[in-house]
């Protein structure tokens, strides 16, 4: 009996520690831990080697509206990205609106709290919260982001196109890929506007030239005597610079860089935007004018010529309108003086570094190596092709040579843009998925709608993208190619960044300040010498240059 009662209490003892060792395998993955457990989708999900990874919660600054990224696209995008990872995400956006973006992203680096992924304002100079390690170096991580590296050697300016004076790379720099051929087409992101139906009616041609422009305004007005027939986008007279062969800052003149501000074609331009202004054809209120104020202007008749244009714009508010207004888009007017006028291109033609949108990492992301996986992702075919043209079978199907099409739901909509929003890829007209770092163009020129454009003596309705006439320019080189369109793409050392950023201001400040006053007429251009002396006694312009080309020297260097 004893030896029966002495096996029983062995079985309960060895049974007791199967339950203990049981129960301690249980509590790693349990119902009572529910970050841990995969099945319930709180946190982590098992890899293929059976280990776990936490949840990698991503928290993105950028530009965008609210209800952008609620779509069928961007909930296929962070599945896909799951997928991808082999382990489960969050991203959280902190969206902007872009006319906001710019000062509030700013103050933003100011204090640091820029969450994980941070878009860089436009023109940017971040070298001083990149020095003051804000950001983290790409470069160390390269092997951890070889995607990314990858299409940067392919664009013109290669690595060195993002590389500082140290060697460190602080930008994710988004991908454009070619939407026009190798050798030909050039795309203007910049035009001029006219009123071709006011034009016709009033028997005046469309202008070519600068003095054209004048002579047009001056007809108008008397057509118009209550308006003003002249006016410009984004507070500037970049048309008219183009015609002189010029800009108003430091630009590349294809040898070296030198400052526009003491170049003839500098006065000529504020001379022409002056004669203008005196003659009641420039309208006064340009400076201040919003895309908002002079959209009213060109839509109730008061604004009939628009120097500077963004290239689809003439052609939404053709459609817009119900009255029978006609928007034609144009190349900035030439001056004769200096042959074809210099226009505003596009690098459509090939793999390009967007300098529209880049982002960074901040320095105090907390899973790096994982943020980077997640970023080198977002250069995949399969990622780049989601983002752009949504889902196959839904938003786009494959013919013949495997090449994506969109349905004919989206093509034979009155809008193709916005019949993409129903399904929320990039290329529909207000939504925007994920986080997109490459974009195929080739979809937006399959979504493009008609523009009215002049050329050749005539009025087409086609889109800007597939015109024959635009489609025809040879490529890389013709005469409407400034030299800065392939300048280098600098790097400033941090005490030439803090330097050149000092002068700049003070330069810019004063040339706004002037560049009025002789436009309104209130400075005499007799006293034009006095404020090129007074120019240069405000800053070293020579020091000034110095900085530029030796930053280009550099970049020729790091591109070898």
């Amino acid at each position: 009996m004893k030896s029966v009662k002495k096996l029983i209490g062995t079985i309960m003892v060895l049974a007791l520690c199967v339950s203990l060792f049981a129960g301690c395998g249980r509590n790693d993955n349990s119902s009572d831990t529910k970050g841990n457990n995969p099945a319930a989708g709180t946190g982590t999900s098992t890899t293929a080697e059976g280990g776990s990874k936490k949840k990698l919660v991503i928290n993105v600054t950028c530009e965008g509206n609210e209800g952008t990224k609620d779509s069928e696209v961007n909930e296929a995008f962070e599945k896909l990205m799951n997928e991808k990872l082999g382990r489960e995400i969050e991203i959280n956006y902190n969206l902007i609106p872009g006319s906001e973006y710019g000062d509030k992203a700013k103050l933003m680096l100011t204090t640091g709290d820029i969450g994980d992924i941070f878009q860089i304002p436009f023109l940017y100079d971040y070298s001083k919260p990149a020095s003051d390690g804000m950001f983290l170096d790409l470069y160390e991580y390269k092997d951890s982001i070889p995607d990314y590296f990858n299409y940067l050697e392919q664009t013109s300016g290669g690595v060195a196109g993002v590389m500082n004076s140290s060697g460190n790379v602080y930008v994710i720099a988004s991908i454009g890929l070619p939407r026009f051929p190798e050798d030909k087409g050039m795309l203007p992101y910049n035009v001029s506007t006219y009123r071709y139906d006011v034009f016709q009616e009033l028997g005046i041609k469309i202008p070519e030239t600068l003095d054209e422009v004048y002579a047009a305004a001056v007809k108008i007005k008397e057509a118009h005597p209550d308006t003003y027939p002249v006016n410009t986008r984004w507070k500037d007279l970049r048309s008219i610079f183009g015609a002189n062969h010029v800009q108003n800052a430091v630009y590349w003149n294809g040898k070296e860089y030198v400052l526009g501000l003491l170049e003839e074609g500098y006065k000529e331009s504020i001379e022409f935007a002056h004669k203008l202004y005196a003659d009641g054809l420039l309208d006064p209120e340009y400076i201040i004018e919003t895309d908002d104020t002079l959209k009213s202007k060109e839509l109730t008749n008061k604004t009939f010529i628009v120097l500077g244009d963004w290239f689809t714009t003439p052609g939404e508010f053709t459609r817009l309108s119900t009255e029978g207004q006609i928007f034609c888009a144009t190349l900035f007017p030439d001056n004769p003086k200096y042959g074809k006028a210099w226009q505003s291109i596009q690098k459509v033609n090939e793999v390009s570094n967007d300098i529209f949108t880049n982002f960074a990492v901040s320095s105090n992301v907390e899973d790096p190596e994982g943020l980077m996986e997640f970023i080198n992702y977002l250069y995949d075919d399969d990622v780049v092709r989601l983002l752009t043209w949504g889902m196959e079978g839904k938003s786009y199907t494959l013919d013949e040579n495997g090449n994506p099409k969109f349905v004919d739901e989206i093509m034979n909509a009155a809008d193709p843009w916005g019949a993409g929003d129903k399904f929320g890829m990039r290329a529909s007209k207000n939504m925007r998925p994920g986080i997109q770092l490459v974009t195929d163009s080739k979809a937006f020129v399959a979504l493009a709608a008609d523009d009215w454009l002049y050329y050749d003596g005539g009025l087409h309705q086609e889109p800007f993208e597939q015109s024959p006439y635009y489609l025809s320019f040879p490529y890389p080189e013709n005469d409407y190619i400034p030299p800065y369109f392939n300048e280098p793409i600098l790097q400033f050392t941090d005490d030439e960044s803090q330097e050149k950023s000092q002068m700049t201001t003070i330069m810019e400040t004063y040339r706004d300040e002037m560049q009025a006053r002789f436009i309104t007429g209130e400075e005499n251009m007799d006293n034009w010498d006095s404020y090129m002396d007074e120019l240069k006694k405000m800053i070293d312009v020579e020091r000034l240059l110095q900085i530029y080309n030796d930053a280009a020297q550099r970049y020729f260097q790091n591109s070898q």
